[in-house]
């Protein structure tokens, strides 16, 4: 069992599992890997990117693309003790190209996103969890920063607290998405994975990993690795930042992200 292995052999455990991960991975996007843990019945959670930068260079054209999004929400609610519904917007996105001495820059509000999370199994022993997240995306944007397609997806998260203020996570994901010739939908598979440790106080570190493929070609390879902190300032108010580094031709080269998650 997983809870009775030795300190030392738990931290050989996080690192074996993180050297797998990066050996699988390529670009990280910050903070990727879902919690299965629902919100009680009555309570929120409000999760808030407050900051996302996004910069990618290709030295051979040269262009460069940068993304600046603003206040991007997800609100949870619970509706029983395994359920919780969410609702998701992006209040503001702007995007930025450069090629070859010319810019095209779109902004405008993002895409909304309706999600129910169900917690279909429990080992309280262990303290591990997963559940079952089907998604919807909704096209409400404006400005030109998004595809006008539905899109959707079922994610499926997996965690366990191994004692000792370290905590594992991993989460499989499908989606559905338009292509960019906008000619069909093709699916895209996505597994990530990450370890935290508890240092001291309200202060944690983790460093998490993504690798994805999409079923359009198999040079769609994407993948990251990253890492970050967090800071409880209370029960009920959290900061997390997050750096991370892309990988494989079509990742974002770099991305920083200042998460705030408020419990109601």
């Amino acid at each position: 069992m997983l809870a009775l292995v030795s300190r030392p052999a738990r931290f050989r455990l996080v690192a074996l599992l993180l050297a797998l991960l990066g050996a699988l991975s390529g670009p990280l996007r910050a903070q990727v890997t879902e919690t299965p843990h629902t919100m009680a019945p009555g309570s929120f959670l409000l999760r808030v990117d407050a900051i996302t930068i996004g910069v990618d260079r290709d030295r051979t054209a040269p262009k460069t693309y940068t993304a600046l999004g603003l206040a991007s929400a997800l609100l949870s609610t619970g509706v029983t003790r395994d359920l919780d519904v969410q609702f998701g917007m992006q209040f503001f996105l702007r995007q930025t190209y450069q090629l070859q001495g010319s810019n095209r820059t779109s902004s405008g509000r993002g895409d909304s996103t309706i999600r129910a999370k169900y917690t279909f199994w429990r080992d309280p022993a262990h303290g591990a969890a997963m559940a079952v997240i089907p998604y919807l995306k909704l096209p409400s944007n404006t400005g030109g920063v998004g595809n006008n397609h539905t899109e959707g997806g079922v994610i499926v998260p997996w965690a366990m607290n191994l004692g000792r203020g370290t905590d594992l996570g991993a989460m499989g994901q499908w989606d559905l998405r338009r292509n960019p010739a906008n000619t069909r939908y093709d699916s895209r598979w996505l597994v990530s994975g990450y370890a935290k440790q508890h240092l001291i106080g309200g202060l944690a570190a983790y460093a998490e990993s993504t690798f994805s493929v999409s079923s359009a070609s198999a040079s769609t390879f994407v993948g990251g690795l990253g890492g970050g902190v967090t800071f409880d300032v209370s029960k009920s108010l959290q900061f997390d930042y997050n750096l991370s580094r892309g990988l494989g031709n079509r990742a974002t080269d770099w991305t920083n992200l200042l998460r705030v998650n408020w419990r109601f």
